[in-house]
């Protein structure tokens, strides 16, 4: 599929500020199964950008303003086509042995508590229940994503971009970064490597999937021997050609689309405006 999106973020302020840091996680990721054909990021006020790889090798654009401002707009436009992991089939028949056969180093970070996934007790109990004598990796994660989708609730506004995945398991609410947490860790307890992704999701004209007024969210687990496949435990579906992925990281910490600070009065910031429109271009 052949997308066009457009997605700005605006901050408007109660006072002006100044010495505002930002980096951004906005420009989509290329692989075999994504291929960008044109990306622009626009700021205002207007000022430099620069960019560099992080540890995770997403794509992070970083800039300042210095001097005082009462808004800031962030604005990112891309053309990209994307093509779904899943289109030679789906990575069944690989069983848990696999994981330990050939262990790989770089898959570590992906195994353990991070900054909003903690494997509990609690967490590995239900990770062991859903599994159900599973011996099939995928399958397993699978069963994982669906658990999710049926018992939790998709309810807005009731948890936030700090919220830890504890928090989620006890009140069983929340929005696609929280399910996603939620995946990671159960699928992580049960020895899986299994990383969060951030970025949009294209609803169709027949489709009703839920998180895409803003940046989506949703995770991916490695199958040995075959790589990285996504799920999304938000709408009960793999994560195909209709996703598409910006960066990766351990959780939310790491593939945020936007992280900054600024030096102004306490609470200075009284608006927040997101603007996302993803549009399929062509058949």
């Amino acid at each position: 599929m052949r997308f066009r999106v457009f997605h700005r973020t605006r901050y408007v302020y109660r006072a002006p500020v100044r010495d505002s840091y930002n980096e951004l996680r906005l420009r989509p990721a290329t692989d075999d199964k994504s291929r960008l054909e044109f990306f622009l990021l626009n700021l205002n006020p207007p000022t430099r950008l620069r960019h560099f790889r992080d540890n995770f090798f997403n794509y992070v654009h970083y800039f300042e303003v210095p001097e005082p401002h009462s808004e800031l707009s962030i604005e990112a436009q891309c053309t990209i086509n994307t093509t779904s992991p899943y289109d030679k089939g789906i990575p069944t028949g690989v069983p848990f042995a696999a994981l330990k056969e050939d262990p790989d180093d770089m898959l570590a970070p992906f195994a353990k508590d991070s900054q909003y996934v903690e494997i509990s007790p609690e967490v590995w109990r239900l990770g062991i229940d859903i599994c159900d004598g599973r011996d099939d990796i995928f399958e397993t994660a699978t069963a994982v994503m669906h658990h999710i989708y049926n018992h939790w609730t998709y309810q807005p506004h009731v948890t936030n971009a700090s919220t830890h995945m504890s928090e989620v398991m006890l009140g069983k609410k929340g929005v696609c970064q929280d399910f996603a947490h939620v995946m990671i860790g159960i699928c992580r307890s049960l020895g899986i490597p299994t990383r969060y992704v951030s970025g949009y999701l294209y609803n169709g004209p027949q489709s009703h999937l839920r998180g895409t007024q803003a940046s989506h969210a949703w995770c991916e687990v490695n199958i040995p021997g075959k790589g990285w496949f996504g799920l999304d435990p938000t709408n009960d579906t793999f994560a195909d050609e209709r996703h598409i992925k910006i960066a990766t990281g351990r959780d939310y910490r790491d593939a945020a689309p936007i992280t900054g600070h600024f030096d102004g009065p306490p609470g200075a910031t009284t608006a927040l405006q997101v603007d996302l429109e993803v549009r399929r271009l062509g058949s």
